[in-house]
């Protein structure tokens, strides 16, 4: 799978012993304790799932990128690796320039200043490889640097931009703003700050480039014993819950309605790690998301997570701006047709609705998300009339999110599209098909969505619970036949705990007593896929009423139901009920889990 979005490049230094002052060319304020002098150099690298080096890495990198860098002495800080005199309120990025370094195969050693095929040092005018050659400005030359063992420290920042360059103001070594589209930000490498102290004066000072932009994509597959689900039909959003589309349109809070759209972000760096933060100058205004075109007007959905139907036709991600700034759930809302696969009889399901947690959708830079969807005969959709026929016979479960950090590390994500939706969640299993969970990978984590609220799993009178079930089992057979064949994982591997500590992975956050965790068992060979089902069940509680007396309501005098109200006297509209209690009923659903064999 290739999500390897994360780019070394490090400055080198090399000593040189003895240097007269013909041999020196840059900052005449040198000032060296240690007797020796050291050259800055550059040279890169790709650590992520394999390593790249060299000339693959300078590719990544287009050939280039822009370094800034500043030292300071005592309290001061003075420019290195920029023109101009050191100014907090200058745009590096403007003028005075922050300093280009390009990539030359075959030149490394050539100059004291390249080690490794990467130079710095040059005229106005252009260098390094052909057709992505740096540019120098007119007046703006590139002079050769050294360590200044009077400072007590270096700081450095740089960027690579490799899909078109975008609109980058306010450089500074705190940090910059960057207005870009989606497809430039996806092209847009920013190196973790370094700060380099005396000790490691005249070591290698390695960047590491981290991607900018967020991928996305979205799927769907069905597991109807006997049926074909096709002619899929999306709800955008509040406003337009009564028209559909074929294109994949999802309802929430973005920046942008498609991955065409372009956003302004101010960018710091984390005082603990230099990585760079992306904060959205305006709040995330649109209601919908386009993932694109859905094509099952005449073909049958796929029937497993690693071969769903994909939105646009391919498994691709696409690029989308950052939304690390959500604070709203995703909705998917379709209609769609059964069809029998021996027969043809066709059944318009329609209103089936799945309800993605917010804490997995602060689309963060330099990841990649996953959302697959899986229609099961557990849905909550209807056959009949919305509104007033029931929901149910044939549920849609919303087997949905992954989140796939583009450094190398993966994350993935179930959620079932039915009331409530439980989502499960397991770093590493996400590949270029879809999701697979293992024991390789982990805990799985899961948790419940009462309809935009995650529920409290250890709540006085809701129940989680974890089964072993037969391959093939439904969500439906569950539920619809409580004495169905399970077995409780009680005991050994695989028990499950309602975990009381918040615990954040791989920026997905995990609130104390809103999420469970087991470690899956692998299927036993030859089998090779082992099926768990997770249980949530809440009785009935008794609740403050609100508002006027509602015809047909039976009120209780406190909450435990004990005694009904007597509502001969009570006027439908008129009558206050804030002072009783209401029945809120009781609650089953399940999630079934499968498992693949590990590797």
């Amino acid at each position: 799978m290739k999500i390897k979005n994360l780019i070394l490049a490090a400055i080198a230094i090399t000593a040189l012993a003895n240097c007269s002052s013909d041999d020196f060319v840059g900052d005449k304020s040198l000032q060296d304790s240690s007797g020796t002098d050291g050259a800055i150099s550059f040279t890169s690298g790709t650590p992520a799932i394999t390593r790249a080096t060299g000339a693959d890495a300078a590719l990544a990198l287009d050939y280039k990128f822009k370094v800034y860098g500043v030292k300071k002495v005592s309290t001061d800080y003075s420019n290195v690796f920029a023109t101009g005199t050191y100014s907090s309120a200058a745009d590096y990025n403007a003028d005075p320039d922050a300093y280009w370094v390009w990539y030359n195969t075959s030149t490394a050693k050539t100059t004291t200043s390249n080690t490794a095929n990467w130079d710095y040092v040059g005229a106005a005018g252009t260098h390094g490889t052909a057709s992505h050659e740096a540019t120098v400005a007119s007046g703006k030359d590139q002079t050769i640097k050294y360590w200044d063992y009077s400072a007590v420290q270096y700081e450095f920042v740089a960027y690579s931009a490799t899909a078109g360059m975008p609109t980058i103001t306010k450089y500074k070594k705190d940090g910059f703003t960057v207005n870009a589209t989606a497809a430039q930000l996806a092209g847009f490498f920013v190196a973790d700050k370094k700060t380099v102290l005396p000790t490691n004066y005249k070591e290698t000072v390695q960047f590491t480039f981290r991607a900018s932009g967020t991928k996305v994509r979205l799927g769907i597959y069905e597991t109807i014993p006997g049926y074909d689900v096709k002619n899929v039909s999306f709800r955008p959003n509040a406003s337009e819950f009564d028209a559909t589309t074929n294109n994949a349109k999802l309802s929430g809070s973005f920046n942008g309605t498609s991955s065409s759209a372009s956003g302004t972000y101010n960018v710091t760096y984390n005082s603990t790690t230099g990585i760079a933060e992306f904060d959205n100058t305006a709040a995330s205004a649109d209601n919908h998301f386009d993932f694109g075109t859905f094509a099952s007007a005449s073909t049958a959905l796929g029937v497993t997570s690693t071969a769903p139907m994909w939105a646009t036709g391919s498994a691709d991600y696409q690029s989308v701006l950052p939304n690390t700034d959500n604070v709203g759930n995703m909705i998917l809302k379709v209609d769609y047709d059964l069809v029998n696969s021996v027969s043809g009889e066709t059944i318009r399901v329609k209103g089936a609705k799945a309800v993605v947690p917010q804490m997995y959708m602060t689309w963060k830079p330099n990841y990649a998300y996953t959302y697959l969807f899986k229609i099961s005969d557990n849905t909550n959709g209807t056959t009949g009339t919305e509104g007033t026929n029931p929901e149910g016979l044939f549920p849609i479960t919303f087997d949905a999110v992954t989140v796939a950090a583009t450094d190398g590390q993966q994350v993935g994500i179930i959620t079932t599209v039915s009331t409530p939706a439980i989502t499960t969640y397991q770093d590493g299993s996400v590949s270029d098909a879809g999701i697979t969970y293992a024991n390789a990978n982990g805990k799985i984590y899961i948790t419940v969505n009462t309809d935009g609220t995650l529920a409290t799993l250890n709540a006085s009178g809701t129940t989680v619970k974890l089964y072993t079930v037969a391959n093939g089992t439904t969500e439906a057979d569950l539920l619809l036949a409580p004495l169905y064949e399970k077995t409780e994982v009680a005991t050994g591997d695989g028990v499950m705990t309602v975990q009381t500590s918040a615990e954040t992975v791989n920026g997905v956050a995990f609130e104390a007593n809103q999420y469970a965790t087991f470690t899956p068992v692998d299927p036993v060979l030859p089998a090779t896929i082992k099926t768990y089902a997770f249980e949530y069940s809440k009785g009935v509680a008794y609740v403050a009423a609100t508002g006027t007396y509602v015809s047909g309501t039976t009120y209780y005098t406190d909450n435990t139901g004990a005694t009904p109200v007597d509502t001969s006297s009570f006027e439908e509209g008129v009558t206050d009920v804030s002072s009783y209690f209401v029945a809120s009923p009781a609650v089953m659903a399940y999630k079934v889990i499968q498992i693949g064999s590990g590797s």
